[in-house]
Parts: C-alpha cells; structure tokens; sequence
C-alpha cells in the first residue's frame, strides 16, 4: 500500500519513508511514505533520501540491501533512533528531521560533482560512496563464517555480481584513495590461500608428531638416559631401559628432570612443544611466523581520493589500456571459446592469443609516483591502439595483465612491436622504465586437444 503526503505537488526529490504501516505521520512533513520497497520503485518518486523506522533490524538491512542495488545506491539510509545498533548497512540512526537535514547536503554535494552513476566500477562507487556523506568510516565487521573473518558490509552491498569488495578496497588502499582510521585488529593468514581461519596445534619438536603427552620422566645417573618413568617400571621396581642399573635411591641412582613432555611416536623427551599454525581451508601446515600478518582498520576516504574524484580520476592508471578495443573478461572469453570451436572445424581460421604482463608497476609508482606511471601507460596505451587492427580485441582479467585476441594474426610479430614500444619509452630525471613479459600462442599450431579459453589462459598464465 503507498500513501502520498498532503501536498499536491512534491519536490523534485522527496524523503522517503520506509514504514510498515504506510500511514503517513505529522511530524513528517513532505515525506512520501511506502510500506515496502517494491510499492516505492512501481512509484515514479525521485528520492532524496530513505528514512526507516518500525523495522527489526533484519528487515531493515534487507531493504538497505535492495536499495544499494538499486539505481538509487547513493542516497542515504538513516534508521529510526533506538533501531540502528543492529543495523549494520545503515548510514546512521537519527530523527526525521536530522535525517532530512544530511540528506540535503548530500544533494548538494552529488549536484556539485555531476558525476554519471551509472557505468561506475566498485572503485568510484565506494569512494563517490564516502564523498557524499559527512566524515562517514567504512567500520569492519567480524564475522565466523567468512574466510578473512572481517568484511565490510557496506562494500559487500554496493559491489555487483562479479566484483571483489576485498581486492577492491586493498587497491583502494594502496593507492592512498583510502586511509586506515581506528585499527580494529590484526589477523594472520594463510599465504597458500589467504585464509584467516587458523588453527595452532602442539606437536613433538622432534618429528612433529600429535602424539604428545605430559609425563614425568626420569634421569639414569649410570647412563644418562632420559625417558618417561613409564619406561623405567620393571618387576615393581625401576630400573634404566638402556644399561639396566637398579634405581633405588633418589639423587643418588637417578633424579627427576624439568622435562614434561614425551612423543609417543619418537620416544622423545622435551620440556617445551613446538607450535604449528595450521589453516583450516587448505591444511597447509606452517611456523606461525609465516604467517601473513594484516592490520584490520576502519576506512576514510582520503585526501588523495577526494582529489582523484573532483578531477574524474578515479580508476588505476591500468585502466588508461581499457581503450584499446576493450571488453569486459567474461565477453572476452566467450569469443575466445567462440574462434576455438571455429578453429576445430576450419584450419584455417587462425589466431593469436597474447598476454601482456607488467612486471614493475608496482615498483614504478613506490619511485615515480601514480601520476607518472599513469603517463607511461597511457603512451603505451596510445602505441597499442595503432598497432592494433579493429578486428583485435582486449581485456584484463587482473590490473595488470592485459589479454589481446588477434584474430588472423601473428602474436610473435605483434610482441617484437610491443617490445620495442616499451624500451623506446624514457621517463625524464629517471633511469626506470616500464618493463613488460610478453607471452603468445597461435592457433591451430599450439591447440590440444580439449583446450578451451581458460585453458589457454591458464596456459600462458604458467609459463615461465
């Protein structure tokens, strides 16, 4: 059921009440009440903002998720007060007329960017997320059941089919677009598979076995043999397992050491265990030294992020090679998959498949800085697109790996251009260059049997 304010004509964007009821209430003037999500979209009501009240906290993080996916993902999401503790996808939990009041200042900060929001990669949405709400921190959550044990909610909601809010926000980071604000915790993970669920085991620092007890044990004077006091018990007395001396008088015969422990697998006897991490998603079994440590901290947008979102500067200088004849990966490999089957049936459709590894990037903007590498990769960007022919296509499945389908061509000549691009490229007052690994296969010449696009891809991807 939808109930409309009393005023016959609202504005252009209208608060909007989120209550089961649907009734409308006074101290709400000019708000346009639904009671569900799906009553308010079959509405033609531009929303300035979404205020929620009489939902349990569950519900409420339901319709918060609707509208995070929805077009009007930007637009603030303020609980009733008393119903936001529980409500981890809310902005904040306020009366209606504060909510009103941030609402609008938000309108006035979207109105000033002018930014289209409907082609934005997670990247932009997450930072054009923080930018239009006021000193608002991207709070971390624990949660068991997932494998870094902290997420961010928020950028789980916004992120669509396909993206990684993880990799998202570890690009945002080291890009300085955003900055740790409160350090919350630190986890260690796995580096097999970047799990955080560890599991720390005692084993025997002899032969890492389980099969460790604590036991007293005994010292033999004649000998020196140390073992647990069940090996000494011989005949209702004690005497040494190895030489057999009598053990008769303590301190004088033998002694009780400071020793604890003895393995049941080795016999061997220690005072202190050795501790194994051991990750429950792979059972990879490590020191907890090499472990990888990580630091868990809430999020701000920084002031390298607010510059890069005024000037339209959002995306990693990577994406300055998206212009080349460019399509999303999954595009890619379907018409990958597509000229394969071709090829099967018809020789003499032939093609290359090319992979472009840049091997110091990373480097190149620690010493160079962003901005310049952003430079360099346009220019090589600028090489590429006139080297290819319309008919050749790109993609990236990783920022940077730059994958070229080349339809009737050959990868081996393209390489050598692309090659020479690259060591043509100088960068003033420094010796560093941008510096690639260029791996191909021609088809039919390099096809097995049962390839497909990914086990191309995962091909080249293992070549050395």
């Amino acid at each position: 059921m939808t109930v409309s304010p009393s005023s016959a004509t609202p504005p252009a964007e209208s608060m909007v009440v989120l209550r089961p009821s649907g009734q409308p209430v006074p101290a709400q003037p000019q708000a346009q009440v639904f009671d569900s999500w799906d009553a308010f979209t079959r509405s033609s009501v531009q929303p300035l903002g979404f205020y929620l009240e009489e939902w349990d906290a569950p519900a409420a993080d339901d319709l918060i998720l609707q509208l995070r996916r929805s077009p009007w993902w930007d637009r603030l999401a303020v609980v009733a007060p008393g119903e936001g503790k529980a409500s981890v996808l809310a902005d904040t939990a306020a009366p209606y007329a504060d909510a009103v009041a941030r609402a609008e200042r938000s309108l006035a900060v979207r109105r000033s960017l002018r930014l289209a929001l409907t082609d934005m990669r997670l990247e932009e949405r997450v930072l054009y997320f923080l930018y239009v709400r006021d000193a608002m921190e991207l709070a971390p959550q624990c949660t068991l059941t997932h494998p870094m044990l902290y997420h961010y909610p928020v950028v789980d909601a916004l992120a669509q089919r396909g993206e990684d809010p993880g990799a998202c926000l570890a690009t945002l980071v080291r890009r300085k677009l955003l900055e740790p604000a409160q350090l919350v915790d630190r986890t260690r993970h796995c580096r097999t598979c970047g799990s955080a669920h560890i599991h720390y085991i005692d084993v025997c620092p002899h032969c890492s076995s389980l099969q460790i007890r604590k036991e007293a044990s005994l010292h033999c004077f004649s000998c020196g043999h140390v073992a647990p006091e069940s090996d000494f018990h011989h005949d209702g007395g004690l005497s040494c397992p190895q030489c057999s001396a009598a053990l008769r008088h303590i301190g004088v015969d033998y002694d009780r050491p400071l020793t604890q422990y003895a393995c049941g697998s080795c016999h061997h006897v220690f005072v202190e265990t050795t501790t194994q991490a051991r990750c429950l998603a792979c059972r990879t079994s490590c020191a907890p030294s090499a472990l990888d440590v990580r630091e868990v901290a809430s999020l701000r947008l920084g002031a390298h992020g607010r510059t890069a979102l005024r000037a339209g500067q959002i995306q990693e200088s990577f994406a300055a090679l998206d212009t080349a004849n460019y399509v999303e990966a999954p595009h890619f490999r379907r018409m990958l998959d597509w000229a394969l089957a071709v090829t099967t049936r018809h020789p003499e459709m032939r093609f290359g498949l090319m992979l472009i590894e840049f091997t110091n990037a990373t480097e190149l903007i620690e010493e160079l800085g962003a901005a310049r590498v952003f430079l360099l990769l346009d220019e090589f960007a600028r090489r590429l697109h006139e080297l290819l022919r319309t008919s050749d296509i790109t993609t990236r499945t990783q920022e940077d790996k730059l994958w070229l389908f080349l339809p009737f061509s050959d990868p081996a000549g393209l390489s050598a251009r692309l090659q020479r691009a690259l060591s043509d490229q100088t960068v003033a007052a420094a010796p560093s260059a941008l510096q690639a690994r260029i791996r191909h296969l021609q088809m039919p010449q390099d096809l097995r049997a049962g390839d497909s696009a990914a086990a191309l891809m995962e091909r080249l991807l293992d070549q050395a």
